[in-house]
């Protein structure tokens, strides 16, 4: 298994793209550490599907946007496994489109502080443990919109965008401590969480029409990304650090509304 003996601590894990990367990690070997803010009752789930495949897991709530609460959170999975040393910064939040003009001040602040201050917090918090060991993992779970910047998803983009410059930041102060630190920026992915917005935002009624167009024939689902993943924390991808990983799905920095037409 690529990652017996390593324990990761994945937040935003209760379901969709982190719930994949969690029960991908235990699979090849890691002990996991599923992170939750609302959903305890799946995040216990994604542990009980850990457990009973013969892996290791524990759920630990924590707001990431909480430095306090991921303090508590990082020190109950030292307690428990003894390290963290692969993190994944995937909690994140989406809100309604809406222009800047139109955009409160607090909901800005929301969405910068769960994904950008959320990751800052977790990799600060777990780098003094991961510098103990010969090799640690940081990977942040970004988007491809900090590359093509759409409008009406300000807040998004600008906290997508600063997570990858933090990803690389981190990766060059790290580089001498064994600590690879990745980025990675998924196209649309086929979760709960983004159904109703691809849907509206088109005129396809279910998700198998809408992966029917799109140029590899389906949608990103979680396991890719959770595939990704593993490769980065594994000895295959032992010399890659510092990158930003865009899996897009063929479609590049094409709009939404331009490779999900009808053909």
């Amino acid at each position: 298994m690529k990652l017996q003996g390593r324990v990761a601590l994945v937040t935003g894990a209760s379901r969709g793209i982190g719930r994949g990367i969690a029960t991908a990690m235990a699979k090849e070997g890691a002990s996991v550490v599923v992170n939750y803010n609302r959903s305890e009752e799946a995040a216990r789930q994604v542990v009980s599907e850990i457990q009973a495949s013969g892996g290791n897991a524990i759920a630990v709530k924590a707001d990431v946007g909480d430095y306090q609460q991921d303090r508590a959170m990082v020190e109950r999975a030292i307690e428990t496994f003894g390290k963290v040393d692969i993190l994944v910064n995937n909690a994140g939040i989406f809100l309604d489109e809406k222009p800047v003009a139109e955009t409160d001040p607090e909901e800005f602040i929301e969405v910068v502080s769960n994904h950008l201050f959320g990751s800052f917090h977790c990799a600060r918090l777990v780098l003094p443990y991961m510098r103990q060991y010969d090799r640690g993992d940081i990977q942040f779970i970004s988007s491809r919109n900090a590359s093509f910047l759409p409008p009406l998803h300000a807040s998004y983009n600008a906290a997508k965008a600063a997570m990858n410059a933090l990803a690389v930041s981190i990766a060059k102060e790290e580089r001498y401590n064994g600590i690879r630190v990745n980025a990675i920026g998924p196209g649309i992915v086929n979760t709960d969480m983004i159904h109703d917005w691809v849907l509206n935002m088109t005129d396809f009624k279910t998700i198998d029409e809408v992966s029917s167009v799109l140029p590899l024939g389906r949608m990103i689902q979680p396991e890719d990304i959770a595939n990704l993943c593993v490769f980065l924390a594994s000895e295959e991808g032992s010399h890659i650090s510092g990158e930003v990983i865009y899996l897009r799905g063929a479609v590049g920095d094409e709009p939404p509304p331009y490779y999900l037409r009808r053909r």
